[in-house]
């Protein structure tokens, strides 16, 4: 199968996946128009993570054949899941948002929760990619598909505990 192909799918099944056991967590109402919106955003974000999988995989490949960066597997994966995070996730952060919002509110982008997604690139998911990117090349992206799900289920957790805490009003 095409590998663009094959990383929508992946995407589209488990980002999406992750969302509805968030939403089922936090007790949040599920419908299935979004859903499939969903299913459609998840799997063009599949296609713009592999391209970049592919782009900075040369990137931190040709920063360590010039020495700019030490060698080693994990250093590698280390610094691939750096740069990805740190130059592409932010874009990604925003433009997965600015997606969910399109139907609701067209071209704006919610600020809510936007400062909570970024941090997740560093307590999330740096350390999630360097495993990833320490992996062969074809399983890369099966395995960020899976931390999509469990960043989801990460914060559907977070969202029912958090809940639970909140003073009730009487």
């Amino acid at each position: 199968m095409n590998p663009i192909i094959s990383a929508m799918l992946k995407f589209a099944i488990l980002g999406t996946l992750g969302e509805i056991v968030a939403k089922l967590l936090a007790r949040k109402r599920l419908l299935f128009t979004h859903m499939l919106y969903s299913m459609l955003v998840w799997a063009l974000l599949g296609a713009v993570i592999k391209f970049m999988f592919v782009g900075f995989d040369g990137f931190v490949e040709e920063l360590t054949a010039h020495s700019y960066l030490p060698n080693g597997r994990i250093w590698i994966a280390f610094f691939k899941s750096v740069f990805i995070n740190l130059l592409f996730g932010p874009w990604l952060v925003v433009g997965h948002r600015f997606l969910d919002n399109l139907v609701v509110q067209p071209f704006r982008i919610k600020t809510e929760g936007l400062k909570g997604a970024l941090l997740t690139l560093l307590w999330f998911w740096i350390p999630a990619h360097t495993v990833t990117f320490s992996l062969p090349p074809d399983k890369r992206i099966t395995l960020a598909a899976v931390w999509s799900f469990v960043l989801g289920l990460i914060l559907g957790i977070f969202a029912n505990v958090k809940a639970f805490s909140r003073p009730s009003s009487r």
